[in-house]
């Protein structure tokens, strides 16, 4: 009996052992929850591409410190039930460091995951003011940070523009519903009362009754606080309708809008918490281009693949500085720590209260 318990003293410590060898030459991989298909596909593509198109720069550079970093993505179509699954069989495989997760009702169904610490949601696509609670330790706010947006849409109007005949179009959500009370404090301030403000039902995306009670106002411009197919949607309608001359400004999840309208030439701007990367000459944005013309040729710069491109570049130097002692505990811990620290050109700042590390520089791209 004696020799029988020294043995598995002796089995539990080799496993021990050999446990440890393989976390050192184990891989690095991080998990996605997305919409990668579904009306919000486009989205959630464009952000996947960006994140691995600088894992795949690590890689081919070396890795970290010898390993190399993935990340595993599975879809989840928008719907928040099939992302916690996703979630589930994810940590299954020992994965508990997640980036690029898409949905405001997505990372609700998640928040229980990571007050218990079981989870850490990294640059979540997600912009939601319950985020942004600074008791959620393990959690790093990505995009959605809508505050300096706004700002930066009356400043460009008000102060640039001098354009007081604004309307503004909305998704029925409760953060594009919050986000339209925000701005029209911001334009109260300005003395601006907007002639109008409209929604659009998320679901059916019909934006026909928005688009009629935007003509009968005839505005100047008109500010989306939606995503890109709706704004698109409207322009169609109203330029169908003889409306040339109105003018329009998105927040960043209306990016693909000139894409989609290149043709029409349409008089289009958009918010940006990263800098245009089409034309920016940091080395970060240089990068950037040679690196998604090297994994996703198909695929035109844009703020959210750059932003994604960012956040997986904030995450290998959050790994470096863990050595080989990588776990999400010090990871966020490493995030933590920036301040006016600089990633190839552009500042990272942690602030724990609102648990942002970058998007309060906001760019306004023109079409």
């Amino acid at each position: 009996m004696q020799n029988i318990k020294k043995y598995r003293a002796f089995l539990f410590l080799l496993s021990g052992v050999c446990t440890l060898l393989h976390t050192k030459t184990n891989d690095i991989i991080l998990g996605q929850t997305a919409a990668l298909s579904g009306n919000l596909g486009l989205y959630g593509r464009t952000i996947k591409n960006g994140i691995n198109a600088y894992f795949e720069y690590i890689n081919n550079s070396g890795g970290i410190n010898g390993k190399k970093i993935y990340l595993e993505s599975l879809d989840d179509k928008g719907d928040p039930e099939q992302a916690i699954n996703n979630i589930k069989i994810l940590q299954k495989k020992g994965i508990d460091i997640f980036i690029g997760c898409t949905g405001v009702r997505s990372i609700e169904r998640m928040l229980p995951l990571i007050q218990e610490k079981k989870i850490a949601m990294l640059f979540p696509w997600a912009g939601d003011e319950k985020f942004r609670n600074p008791q959620l330790i393990f959690m790093i706010n990505g995009l959605g940070y809508l505050k300096p947006q706004l700002e930066a849409i009356v400043t460009e109007l008000t102060q640039k523009r001098k354009i007081n005949r604004i309307a503004i179009f909305h998704a029925d959500d409760d953060f594009s519903t919050q986000a339209t009370q925000d701005l029209m404090v911001l334009l109260k301030k300005e003395k601006i009362t907007p002639l109008v403000t409209t929604s659009y039902n998320r679901l059916t995306v019909d934006i026909t009754q928005a688009a009629q009670k935007i003509i009968e106002t005839n505005p100047k411009i008109v500010i989306s606080l939606g995503t890109s197919m709706p704004t698109v949607d409207l322009i169609n309608y109203l330029w169908s309708h003889g409306y040339y001359g109105i003018n329009f400004i998105g927040i960043d999840s209306t990016l693909f809008v000139n894409s989609i309208l290149k043709s029409r030439n349409t008089p289009f701007t958009f918010t940006s918490a990263v800098p245009d990367p089409t034309s920016s000459q940091i080395p970060l944005a240089q990068e950037y281009r040679k690196q998604l013309d090297r994994f996703a040729p198909e695929e035109s710069y844009n703020i959210l693949s750059f932003s994604y491109f960012l956040s997986a570049a904030i995450i290998v130097k959050a790994i470096k500085e863990c050595s080989d002692h990588i776990s999400k505990e010090n990871v966020i811990t490493a995030i933590e720590q920036f301040k006016n620290t600089s990633c190839d050109g552009i500042s990272l700042s942690f602030d724990p209260s609102t648990r942002h590390i970058f998007g309060t520089e906001i760019s306004i791209i023109k079409g």
